[in-house]
């Protein structure tokens, strides 16, 4: 398994290990996120699998962490093809933002680099990392995510609601 880039306060690269370390000892790390739209303006999420972190929590439609060595952009194309079988389609960076989060007694500290993309095109999804994909309408999903938080991942509660802030 390949380490992961780890970085500090100013996103500033500063060694690699694994997510595991990272969460573990409080070290930030990057990760990219991707929100795919088709044509009718609806929004491509993912329900993870039981084998990932967050399990059989909805995400948004591709995500992962930045490898030792790649940028953010090719974190991006990585995981689209790795996830979703995707390759090949223009990625728009949207916004970078720093987030903390608690998953149990670790504190995940992340630098996220959100990405849009436009695909109307086959989907195959990687059965290792996702159960169940589905599009859906921008305002359904906000409503759903205010009813029911807790089905959804928490960093992508935050990234949609960054998205919906800018749009």
């Amino acid at each position: 398994m390949p380490k992961i880039v780890f970085v500090d306060k100013d996103d500033n690269v500063i060694g690699s290990g694994t997510g595991a370390e990272a969460r573990e000892k409080g070290i930030t790390y990057r990760i990219i996120r991707i929100f795919l739209f088709n044509s009718k303006g609806e929004l491509l999420i993912q329900k993870r699998s039981k084998n990932v972190p967050s399990p059989e929590k909805w995400d948004q439609s591709v995500g992962g962490h930045v490898d030792e060595g790649e940028s953010y952009l090719e974190a991006a194309v990585r995981e689209l093809n790795e996830e979703m079988g995707i390759r090949g389609i223009p990625l728009q960076e949207i916004t970078k933002f720093y987030t903390e989060n608690i998953n149990g007694t670790k504190t995940m500290k992340r630098f996220s680099t959100l990405y849009l993309g436009n695909y109307d095109g086959e989907i195959n999804p990687n059965p290792e990392e996702t159960s169940e994909v589905r599009w859906i309408a921008l305002d359904e999903l906000a409503t759903w995510m205010k009813e029911k938080p807790e089905d959804f991942a928490h960093g992508f509660i935050t990234a949609f609601n960054l998205y919906q802030e800018r749009n």
